[in-house]
C-alpha cells in the first residue's frame, strides 16, 4: 500500500508519465494501438486512452528500463513491470492506482510504420487489416465494439482527407 503522501505525488506528476514513456522510445520500437491511430487522425477523430502500445525487439528489458525512468521521475517506486496476459507482453502498471501506462510486446512479424515527430508510429493500412482480422474472430468478441469505432474513425479520416487537385493545361485558341 502506498502512503498518502506518494500517491498525492503521483496524481500531482501523472500528466508526465507519457512524456517520460516517449522518452525512452527509440527507432526500433513502434507505437501501435489507440496512440498510434490517434497521432494520425484530427483531434475530434481522436478517443483518450492513458497507455502506450510499443512493439519492441526486447519488450522485458524496455518496460523494465521505462519503469526506473518513472519511478525517478517521481522519485519513489510508484511503478512495477509484470508479464501480460499475452506471452510475450511486458506491462509497466502504477503501485498507487494499478493502470497500466506502457505495454511492450515483441511483434511476430514486420510492422509497416513511418516516422512522426522522430517516433516510429504503425501505419492507418495496418490496423485496417488488423482490425478486420479481428473482426472475424469470434474469440475476439469483447473487443470488436472498440474495433468497429476505430475503424468507422479511420475511414470518416479518409473520405475528408483532401485529395491533391492536379493542374489541368487549357488549350489556348491557337492550339
Amino acid at each position: 500500500m502506498t502512503s498518502l503522501k506518494y500517491t498525492e505525488k503521483f496524481h500531482r506528476g501523472k500528466e508526465r508519465i507519457p512524456g517520460v514513456v516517449l522518452s525512452r522510445t527509440d527507432k526500433h520500437e513502434i507505437i501501435h494501438g489507440e496512440r498510434a491511430i490517434s497521432k494520425r487522425l484530427p483531434s475530434h477523430l481522436r478517443r483518450p486512452t492513458t497507455d502506450y502500445d510499443i512493439y519492441s525487439g526486447t519488450p522485458k528489458k524496455d518496460a523494465r528500463e521505462t519503469e526506473r525512468a518513472l519511478d525517478k521521475k517521481f522519485g519513489f517506486n510508484a511503478f512495477r513491470t509484470e508479464e501480460g496476459q499475452h506471452e510475450g507482453t511486458y506491462k509497466v502498471k502504477s503501485n498507487v492506482n494499478g493502470e497500466t501506462y506502457a505495454d511492450y510486446t515483441k511483434p511476430e512479424k514486420k510492422i509497416p510504420s513511418s516516422l512522426i515527430a522522430g517516433k516510429r508510429y504503425a501505419t492507418l493500412g495496418y490496423f485496417k487489416k488488423h482490425i478486420r482480422k479481428t473482426l472475424k474472430d469470434k474469440e475476439a468478441a469483447f473487443r470488436h465494439e472498440k474495433d468497429r469505432d476505430a475503424l468507422n474513425r479511420i475511414r470518416i479520416h479518409e473520405r475528408k482527407k483532401v485529395k491533391p487537385r492536379t493542374k489541368v493545361k487549357k488549350k489556348l485558341w491557337w492550339e
